[in-house]
């Protein structure tokens, strides 16, 4: 098939392109061409430069071009990303596939655990800027969904989207399971948001990619939207137990009150997301209809975090994301553990 990828040098999109070549198929990446991919991009994949928030640059990937057989959209973020996309490839593709996510959910004020398909549209939470999902993120992609949708026809313009969850592998640019990984690795306590006790799932990012691909291979997936995620099911602090287990190491957690955690300065980072997976209530993900459509199977976590830690260990030299307030966190670890034996000490009696 001749497909065009908007985006292919990120990180799902990357492992997407590479899905793409090994299945055969004739891939075009149109993205600015300033940032390094994070795998290698195959040398039979032809590219076109240009910015997607220019309709003029877009419009190259047409011209002369004739029609694609299938696009991916890997970078719509915003709602005018998403309608000059229709504008411009409308008539113009076979399949049209979006990337969106789960935090179209996670914005909703109520959500039913396993969160399925159909719970996209559930009235809004009061504006939350510490949502784990996104705010912002998840009101824009649910704005992008509704374009697309109502842009959707099967002869003219069919689409069809994954919702992934938390993505994680070799290449992940959040640095989500870093953030844990270097903490666990220098044997200082871990500071816990609230209980631990939330439920979520990751998912693999190679079988994101796969997924994406298989949506070519079967037509029932025109006009419909699947979650994608690891069946394996982990709390917090299951996951930092799992985690510590494939490093040989057992760091002692210390649990702080999710109230007292919110006013802490190193709580939040300019930059992105800080102890991560704290969901702050269940999320997880109905699989059903991904299994019964594209037969889905996710890889386990223990085969593919240990590649994702032995990656981090040879390729990354940076630290992870707020691990400037290290000392911070180690710091008010001692002071709430000191903290609970005193109150212990005034209120409990022998």
């Amino acid at each position: 098939m001749k497909i065009l990828i908007i985006g292919g040098t990120g990180f799902i999109s990357s492992y997407l392109c590479r899905e793409l070549v090994k299945r055969k198929h004739e891939v075009t990446l149109f993205n600015r061409g300033k940032s390094l991919p994070v795998l290698p991009v195959p040398d039979n994949v032809k590219r076109i430069t240009g910015d997607r928030n220019n309709p003029l640059d877009l419009k190259k990937t047409i011209q002369g071009k004739g029609f694609y057989d299938v696009v991916y959209d890997m970078t719509a973020y915003q709602v005018e990303q998403t309608r000059t996309a229709v504008d411009i490839f409308y008539g113009k593709t076979a399949r049209f596939i979006h990337c969106s996510t789960v935090s179209v959910y996670m914005i909703s004020y109520k959500v039913r655990c396993p969160i399925t398909e159909d719970q996209d549209q559930r009235d809004l939470m009061p504006y939350f800027p510490r949502n784990p999902f996104g705010m912002d993120y998840g009101i824009q992609k649910r704005k992008c969904e509704t374009i697309l949708w109502q842009n959707h026809d099967p002869d003219t313009f069919p689409v069809s989207m994954l919702r992934p969850t938390y993505v994680s592998g070799p290449g992940d640019p959040t640095l989500r399971d870093f953030f844990w990984i270097e903490r666990i690795q220098d044997g200082e306590p871990l500071l816990i948001p609230g209980s631990g006790d939330f439920s979520f799932q990751q998912v693999f990012v190679a079988d994101v990619a796969k997924a994406f691909a298989d949506l070519l291979e079967n037509p029932r997936t025109v006009g419909e939207v699947y979650n994608i995620a690891g069946d394996e099911i982990f709390t917090l602090n299951e996951y930092l137990s799992e985690l510590a287990s494939l490093m040989d190491l057992k760091p002692e957690c210390v649990h702080v009150h999710q109230d007292v955690f919110d006013h802490l300065p190193f709580s939040m980072h300019p930059e992105g997301d800080v102890f991560p997976f704290n969901t702050r209530r269940p999320a997880i993900f109905s699989l059903d209809k991904i299994k019964k459509d594209l037969n889905y199977q996710s890889t386990p976590f223990h085969q593919w975090m240990p590649k994702l830690i032995r990656w981090y260990k040879v390729n990354f030299s940076k630290h992870s994301l707020g691990y400037e307030e290290r000392s911070s966190e180690i710091k008010f670890a001692e002071h709430w553990k000191w903290y609970q034996r005193e109150m212990i000490k005034d209120f409990v009696h022998e």
